[in-house]
């Protein structure tokens, strides 16, 4: 009786064509590439801000909704991505922006190497274990002179470069992370990899059974997200040109990502969209209200976890049988 009305409830779904969505987040796309033409440096700077976290938070989603790994060490993966960008574009005068998919590759490697070791722990020590090696990697920096030390460093390259450009580039590279981790993540869960994920969280034991590799699934998973976050957090340290271990290995980058999609609904990919949209509205309206500002987020995260476990995307779900970008549609 159960099975049936999960499975009466998921027809209900309305949900439109994946080439309907794909189009959807091309016309986006193209809407913000072209908002320079519209809109002044201050305002594309907060739309580089909004688009990073974004990535932040929906490769957070990622791992946590999809992939039953909860983390509360992605700052890590920031940090490494980050230095990697500034260290090899300051040590060889190298483009910067040639070096974002080494920044992927960087931070996927490194989640790749400490996979066996994490994996050994479960649930609650595996979000402890990879907060640790975070909080391990910044006092590291922090006392290495040729990382910059507690002082930071400079993106030393854009510094001859025409600032005018700069910005732009920055901008538009932060548009590409937003569809990355909107299009891209929405084609990677309707894949068989997606599809794994999802069985894995649901039941290992089912997954298993079926035929699924467990381990090398969460791996990939692992990876992946861990790369587009070390990628995300490369794009924006170099839009601010300076990095410190402080800010790129602090743990608050993991808050704000654990309020966006709790507030958004996590195991969604409009969850993320819709809590990045409310996370900056609420951050502008009380920003200048000093601690009450954090006490106030946080008093809205549990006001929707006990309201609404599954996110106030969740409730628009169950409410209307909305569903955008939908996995389930297509695995039926």
């Amino acid at each position: 009786m159960t099975a049936l009305r999960i499975s009466r409830k998921a027809s209900r779904l309305r949900a439109p064509s994946p080439k309907l969505v794909l189009a959807g987040c091309g016309i986006a796309a193209l809407i913000l590439a072209a908002a320079p033409l519209a809109l002044d440096v201050g305002d594309l700077r907060l739309i580089i801000e909004i688009l990073t976290v974004f990535a932040f938070a929906q490769t957070w989603n990622l791992l946590a909704g999809y992939a039953g790994l909860m983390s509360f060490g992605q700052h890590l993966f920031i940090g490494l991505g980050a230095y990697c960008l500034f260290v090899i574009s300051n040590r060889t005068g190298a483009n910067p922006f040639y070096l974002l998919p080494v920044a992927f590759l960087f931070s996927a490697g490194a989640a790749a190497l400490i996979s066996p070791m994490v994996f050994r722990l479960r649930h609650a020590y595996f979000a402890i274990g990879v907060w640790v090696l975070a909080e391990v990697a910044r006092l590291y920096v922090s006392q290495e002179d040729w990382l910059g030390s507690t002082s930071g460093m400079a993106l030393v390259a854009t510094r001859d470069m025409d600032h005018t450009w700069v910005a732009l580039a920055n901008y538009w590279v932060a548009v590409a992370l937003g569809v990355v981790c909107t299009a891209g993540f929405y084609l990677l869960l309707t894949s068989r990899l997606g599809l794994a994920l999802v069985a894995v969280r649901d039941n290992e034991s089912a997954a298993a059974a079926s035929g699924i590799d467990v381990w090398w699934t969460r791996f990939y998973g692992f990876a992946i997200a861990s790369g587009v976050c070390g990628l995300a957090g490369a794009a924006y340290y170099m839009s601010v040109f300076h990095l410190e271990p402080g800010a790129a290995f602090d743990a608050n980058w993991v808050v704000v990502m654990l309020f966006i999609v709790i507030i958004g609904g996590v195991g969604t990919i409009e969850g993320p969209i819709l809590g990045t949209a409310i996370y900056f509205l609420l951050r502008g309206w009380l920003a200048g209200t000093g601690n009450l500002y954090l006490m106030l987020l946080g008093a809205a995260a549990v006001a929707t976890m006990l309201i609404s476990p599954k996110g106030i995307w969740g409730a628009v779900r169950r409410r209307y049988g909305i569903e955008i970008f939908s996995a389930r549609r297509l695995a039926d």
